[in-house]
């Protein structure tokens, strides 16, 4: 199918908006690191069924032990590392603006996979790509939101969990595609990248005493609830979309397309949590649209 890569990394797009909206949401209630813990713990659940159905098994039968090791290290990189920070940045600058900030994963995972995927992206694909970063940037560059202290922090320290966060996100997606263009497909990838992630995040939990807390978590039924929401959206239906993307198209491609997600969540949150709306953020958003449409007429 043509675009089939550009139009999954579309559909990971609004998945994860709407995602980044409920794990604010969530995140206020629970903390991140909980969050984080718990939805991946929800995401490997509906993976497992859906591996059940798809396939006969809950959990892939035919990976090597270099896929699995790959694998495991990239959910490590993506989920544990680039996320925990990513949603500690969604708390400060909501899920519009914190989106944007992590919208930088393209940029990382265009020059990552330059020297560890030997990729090469042509002129065309280059600006689509500036465009639709650029759109971005100038949104989120606005003076009155990068002097406003929010409660959980400053502005400047949501900022930079968020490129932290975006680093994480483009590493592990760029040790994904090793292991994808072996042919192996994109949910028990996902599959793999969680499990693994879920494991050393209670592990972890276990170690610091806080297994029992993040179990308590759940009693808060509103944030339960936006929890769930968040992890079908985001670890499950949208990290699958964005993994057959990056299977089916370059990974800079691939990023730069699932990078319009924060103008969607935005737009999201205007309604949902009162985020303002300006004329630059509009300005931006119609950039990166711009940029967008070159990716797919390349």
């Amino acid at each position: 199918m043509r675009f089939a890569g550009e139009l999954a990394a579309l559909g990971t797009a609004v998945c994860w908006a709407a995602g980044s909206n409920f794990f604010a949401a969530a995140g206020r209630r629970m903390g991140a690191v909980v969050l984080n813990r718990l939805r991946t713990t929800l995401a490997s659940a509906f993976l497992a069924v859906a591996l059940l159905a798809t396939q006969g098994s809950p959990w892939p039968t035919r990976a090597t032990a270099a896929q699995m090791s790959l694998l495991g290290a990239s959910g490590l990189i993506g989920f544990v590392l680039g996320d925990n920070y990513y949603f500690r940045s969604l708390l400060i600058l909501g899920p519009g603006r914190g989106a944007m900030v992590a919208s930088l994963a393209p940029v990382f995972t265009a020059l990552l996979g330059v020297p560890i995927l030997g990729e090469t992206l042509g002129p065309i694909a280059l600006l689509g790509m500036g465009l639709t970063l650029a759109g971005l940037l100038w949104s989120l560059g606005e003076r009155e939101h990068l002097e406003h202290v929010r409660i959980r922090g400053p502005a400047r320290v949501g900022i930079f969990a968020g490129v932290v966060g975006a680093f994480g996100q483009a590493g592990g997606f760029v040790i994904s595609k090793l292991v994808l263009r072996e042919g192996f497909d994109p949910l028990s990838a996902t599959m793999v990248r969680v499990a693994v992630a879920t494991a050393v995040m209670w592990i972890l939990a276990v170690a610091g005493g806080g297994a029992a807390g993040s179990l308590d978590a759940l009693r808060d039924r509103a944030g339960a609830l936006s929890m769930v929401g968040g992890a079908f959206c985001g670890p499950f239906l949208g990290v699958t979309l964005s993994l057959f993307a990056l299977k089916h198209t370059e990974a800079g491609v691939a990023a730069s397309i699932c990078a319009l997600y924060p103008i969607l969540a935005l737009l999201i949150s205007s309604r949902f949590h009162a985020e303002r709306i300006t004329a630059r953020t509009l300005a931006g958003a119609a950039v990166s649209f711009a940029g967008v449409a070159v990716l797919f007429v390349r």
